[in-house]
């Protein structure tokens, strides 16, 4: 009787996750943009130079260079006011600039469910986080050889990826929620990120930088174009 009722105790708890999801889906698909949305989002695809960028190797992080290329959807936004101060303390490098700081979250859609504990979720994430380490630090290169200063947050911590880390992480879930009003929802005391076509199969990461729009417009329009390495 005891497994019984713990089944079925497991089956109610699986069945509110899935309620919770088509709920938070819902929610996400019926909020407008806020007004600090540069560049709506927009799936693309992207080659990936064949040698990383040298920023990488600087890292010590063995880099799976396997894909040649990676699709993902992107969006464009100017640093809401509420972020601003915490923004300071992710990137001291932009502190006192972060009203110029533009917000580039990214997400790459997943086989795998991202709250899955399964051996092949994490061989996913892996992939996905090499992945955009590389479009990144392409993405950084290019901005950074237009005279502009740019960088990403690692997804696995949150710090700064290329330039001097503050006291602060940059949290994707809540970046998503204030840029892009994507409803999280509560999973076991963990803010899960829920996206409003691939609910929790996404692997979420972002970049930064000061450089003007117009700069940014151009910049991912030519590294959707070629791979110059």
């Amino acid at each position: 009787m005891p497994s019984t009722i713990a089944a079925r105790a497991v089956g109610l708890e699986l069945q509110s996750t899935e309620q919770s999801l088509r709920e938070g889906l819902c929610s996400a698909k019926a909020r407008p943009l806020p007004r600090t949305t540069l560049v709506r989002p927009a799936v693309a695809t992207f080659p990936l130079p064949c040698k990383p960028p040298s920023i990488l190797a600087d890292l010590g992080v063995g880099i799976d260079t396997n894909d040649s290329s990676v699709a993902l959807q992107y969006s464009v936004h100017a640093c809401p006011r509420r972020m601003r101060r915490e923004i300071g303390l992710v990137f001291p490098d932009v502190s006192g600039k972060e009203s110029e700081l533009l917000i580039l979250p990214t997400f790459q859609r997943t086989e795998s469910s991202m709250i899955s504990y399964q051996a092949e979720t994490q061989v996913e994430k892996d992939a996905k986080l090499h992945m955009f380490y590389r479009w990144g630090a392409e993405l950084v290169s290019r901005l950074r050889e237009s005279g502009y200063w740019a960088d990403v947050t690692d997804p696995m911590s949150g710090l700064a990826l290329f330039t001097s880390c503050g006291p602060s992480l940059y949290p994707d879930v809540d970046g998503a929620e204030v840029l892009l009003r994507y409803a999280p929802f509560n999973l076991g005391n963990c803010f899960i990120l829920s996206h409003p076509q691939w609910g929790t199969h996404v692997y979420p990461a972002t970049a930064f930088t000061l450089a003007p729009i117009e700069v940014v417009r151009q910049v991912l329009f030519s590294m959707q174009q070629d791979c110059h390495h």
